[in-house]
């Protein structure tokens, strides 16, 4: 496959101004060069021209905090009860839709079963559509914590570490650990500090020395607190960041994942039963989403904080897999982010998150051609 994407404006995902009338010279699903067209080197003339005038083109987006098992429509009690065949014939549903409205890589951060590495395995073999995938296995949870019921739970330092080491010898990317409580979870304060800095810590040390990175859902300051003093390297949501876990983050060179759209869902269309019930659940939450998330992008801006996003889509019965990392990147403007920026991060910052800045996530040549398109990718 050897072709050019000739005469559209092209966002590169590095944060630059757009190039108009650009030309992307494509050469076995890698980027031989890109530029102006004006300026298209002799050897890539002779190459297929595909003429994209008059349209945009920008990386593939990257959902760096996601749950392809879950549907997003259901409350994860009810899936729970689903025969396990359904949810791996849903699922697989699930990601060739992710990759058809140009998210072409994610980050799955909590899974059902390992269903989520099986997908990987099927995608990578090629016997069915999907995103680029990293997983994590199963979330771990202090006993009761956040999540007990799709989650590892374990107790103490060694407990923790031996869970961590579980989900790496599934096939885990990164280990996802629970730091506070979360409002998926009834009855639970999401200030709460769950798992302790020591057993964190522990799960670090088990993660990096197997070349592994470790994330925490964190809502709280405590639990951020504990987490980044425990050496992890993404902090998910951070909904409650102040000036000191701010600095503490900044000193510590974690990334911020920050999934505003979970917390300020879309309620425009028609709500199942369980939707409503969850909307009436969590409505002292969604008061709160608009002003929370504003404060976060400054704060974090302020500070220079590195920022990655995802959708969390699948965490909850109002958190569907539609046009999801579109809605965040509209709220990450909405809440004052500049629309390069806000596309910089659902790119190439994802893909640092991901550890793959070096294949994916901007329009430079010697990565992958995962350039979005209305329907999947080149």
């Amino acid at each position: 496959m050897d072709f050019v994407l000739a005469g559209g404006t092209l966002i590169d995902g590095t944060g630059r101004d757009p190039v108009e009338n650009a030309a992307v010279h494509i050469k076995n699903g890698r980027i031989e060069w890109v530029g102006k067209l004006s300026d298209l080197p002799s050897a890539a003339k002779q190459a297929q021209e595909k003429d994209v005038s008059g349209k945009w083109l920008l990386p593939g987006i990257i959902d760096a905090h996601i749950h392809v098992c879950w549907n997003g429509e259901e409350s994860i009690f009810e899936l729970l009860e689903r025969d396990r065949d359904m949810i791996v014939l849903e699922a697989t549903a699930i990601v060739k839709r992710i990759l058809e409205v140009g998210t072409t890589t994610v980050r799955d951060i909590g899974g059902h079963d390992y269903v989520e590495m099986a997908l990987r395995r099927a995608i990578n073999a090629g016997f069915i559509p999907g995103p680029r995938m990293k997983t994590s296995g199963k979330v771990i949870a202090m006993t009761g914590g956040h999540a007990h019921f799709i989650a590892r739970e374990a107790d103490g330092p060694e407990e923790v570490r031996k869970a961590a080491r579980e989900q790496i010898k599934a096939g885990a990317d990164t280990v996802k650990l629970m730091a506070t409580g979360g409002s998926a979870t009834p009855g639970q304060d999401i200030h709460a500090s769950q798992l302790t800095l020591e057993e964190m810590a522990a799960a670090v040390q088990a993660a990096h020395s197997m070349g592994r990175t470790v994330a925490a859902h964190a809502h709280g300051k405590g639990g951020i607190k504990n987490g980044l003093l425990a050496g992890l390297d993404s902090i998910e949501h951070g909904t409650y960041l102040d000036e000191e876990t701010a600095d503490l983050m900044l000193e510590r060179g974690a990334a911020l994942v920050m999934t505003l759209a979970v917390a300020n869902p879309d309620l425009s269309g028609e709500l199942s039963p369980t939707q409503k019930a969850d909307v009436e659940r969590r409505k002292p939450n969604f008061a709160k989403a608009q002003e929370n998330g504003r404060n976060l992008i400054a704060l974090a801006r302020e500070k220079g904080i590195f920022i990655g996003c995802g959708t969390d889509a699948g965490g909850n019965p109002l958190a569907v897999h539609r046009f999801s990392m579109a809605r965040e990147i509209q709220l990450m403007v909405e809440y004052g982010m500049p629309p390069l920026e806000a596309l910089k991060i659902a790119t190439c910052n994802n893909a640092r998150v991901l550890r793959w800045e070096n294949e994916i996530g901007s329009v430079e040549t010697g990565k992958y051609a995962d350039i979005q398109r209305p329907i999947g990718r080149y």
